[in-house]
């Protein structure tokens, strides 16, 4: 329990950060608190989509969606058809849609956006990189020409749909600082690192929903965000700490664990062949040395979960995948046939402002592989986004020494193959497996989920007999909430708070 005088202090300082917006009193707003606030407002230019959308998801839509569920439905798309055995989707639009900026949306505008995500984002083009071409045949209709058939382009869904006719009126400098999507919300008033605040936008074309307003508060400290829900300060949080979760559930509050990406894990870099961790047998060492069920149920509170690859809801999941468990005498026996009997050095960078967990799992790791291999860690916390562009610099380094425990994309994807992708293939992929490319490639031609299951298993199975990363838990996302509000987060998604799943039951906005 924090005392006191503590929450005095923390609550000054939330204060401090502009919780209390001005709303009118007869339409307070949802009060959130979020762990990180986007890299920018225009998602079609964002670095780091899935910080972005944790918010802005409220603001922006697709061609298709995902439900509550994890299927795919419809979205700017009303329907589409898969022609030529998979190398062209004809999208048909919904008709009477229009953008924030009262601008109607036709496929002027998916085209525009399409060009304009893969000239200004590193990320857009690993799922577009068998588009050949996009035709708007209609102002309602869009073709998609595919080089070969590529079944992850619909359910990633990463197409972000922005306004041509918006643009080409403000111009890049108004559309970056008050961008508009066809979302059912639309951005009022943004502080970066303070705070995000949204509307009901009352043109949005499906189901209106039941939150009007809400103010998005950035606290990136976990015992802070915490806090100001046990104060009143704020309805609902986002990334609630492990720590926290026992202790809010007996205090009355609502919760929801939702599995979701990324997959907590130890990465290392493969292009300089003189470092120790390029032998296989060191991977192994390592992933032997490292108690994971310690981690998770002891710094954890039990709360991740911890599969080898995928859960065992995903298209691919092997129930017979080998798992390395704790062994510190198999551990050193591998170490010292690779040749380091006395242990090494190396680097160990962590993630940092984002995922909680990721820098005491980062600082149990390098106690577990000193006690077990005499390996000595130089730990440091790097932020996401920084650590994002050192690996885009060092990827091909044949000098390079990296050695991180960060979040990758592996399980609890929309679909296995995009971890693959984003991880394997991408301008970031630090580790290359022609064997594994091959099968994603076949495996991104098959568009019947039953067909495409041995092919992710196979992959899965590389991935973990050859230790191209050590899995230590999946990430599961809590969100708590005071009584009387409840929220339905969506399966195998990003990490967000989607508004139209929030009801609210009790009076928000404030402290009562």
């Amino acid at each position: 329990m924090v005392a006191k005088s503590v929450l005095a202090g923390i609550f000054a300082a939330v204060l401090s950060l502009g919780i209390g917006p001005a709303w009118s009193q007869n339409e307070p707003p949802l009060r959130v608190g979020m762990n990180a606030d986007p890299d920018v407002l225009d998602m079609t230019v964002s670095t780091n989509p899935p910080q972005g959308l944790a918010t802005l998801i409220n603001v922006y839509d697709t061609l298709d969606e995902t439900d509550a569920k994890g299927n795919m439905v419809p979205g700017l798309a009303a329907s589409w058809d898969i022609e030529d055995g998979g190398k062209v989707i004809t999208f048909h639009l919904r008709h009477g849609v229009k953008f924030q900026s009262g601008d109607p949306f036709t496929a002027a505008d998916v085209l525009w956006s399409e060009n304009r995500l893969l000239k200004k984002t590193w990320w857009y083009g690993i799922f577009a990189r068998f588009v050949d071409k996009v035709v708007a045949v209609d102002p309602y209709t869009v073709k998609f020409v595919f080089k070969t058939p590529d079944s992850e382009f619909l359910p990633v869904h990463a197409l972000i749909i922005g306004s041509k006719k918006y643009f080409d009126r403000v111009g890049e400098t108004e559309f970056a600082k008050h961008p508009v999507g066809t979302g059912p919300y639309r951005i009022v008033d943004y502080k970066p690192a303070q705070y995000l605040d949204l509307a009901a936008w009352d043109g949005y074309w499906g189901e209106k929903p039941q939150i009007r307003r809400a103010h998005f508060v950035f606290i990136g400290d976990d015992n802070t965000r915490v806090a100001t829900l046990r104060a009143g300060q704020v309805d609902l949080i986002m990334a609630t700490p492990y720590s926290a979760y026992d202790e809010l559930k007996a205090a009355g509050y609502s919760e929801v664990k939702l599995p979701v990406h990324p997959t907590q894990s130890i990465q290392m870099q493969f292009a300089n062949t003189r470092t120790p961790w390029h032998d296989l047998r060191i991977r192994q060492a390592m992933a032997y040395a490292i108690d994971k069920d310690a981690i998770v149920n002891g710094l954890l509170h039990g709360v991740p979960t911890d599969y080898p690859r995928l859960s065992p809801d995903e298209i691919g999941y092997d129930a017979n995948l080998k798992d390395y468990k704790y062994d510190p005498a198999k551990a050193k026996q591998l170490e010292v046939a690779a040749g380091y009997p006395n242990g090494f050095a190396m680097p160990l960078y962590y993630s940092t402002g984002v995922y909680y967990g990721t820098e005491e799992t980062a600082t149990a790791v390098a106690l577990y592989l000193k006690q077990n291999l005499n390996v000595t860690s130089n730990v440091k916390g790097i932020q996401l986004i920084e650590l994002l562009q050192m690996l885009g610099r060092i990827g091909n380094d044949p000098k390079a020494e990296y050695v991180g425990v960060a979040g990758i994309p592996v399980a609890n994807l929309l679909t296995p193959l995009e971890g693959v992708e984003l991880y394997y293939t991408g301008p970031r992929a630090i580790y290359h497996n022609d064997e594994l490319n091959k099968l994603l490639a076949e495996a991104d031609a098959v568009f019947e989920p039953a067909k495409q299951a041995p092919l992710i298993q196979r992959m899965m199975a590389i991935e973990q007999n050859d230790l191209s990363t050590i899995t230590l838990w999946q990430y599961v996302d809590v969100y708590a909430m005071k009584k009387g509000i409840s929220y339905v987060p969506g399966r195998h998604g990003l990490e967000v708070v989607y508004l139209p799943r929030v009801r609210a039951n009790t009076t928000i906005g404030s402290a009562k």
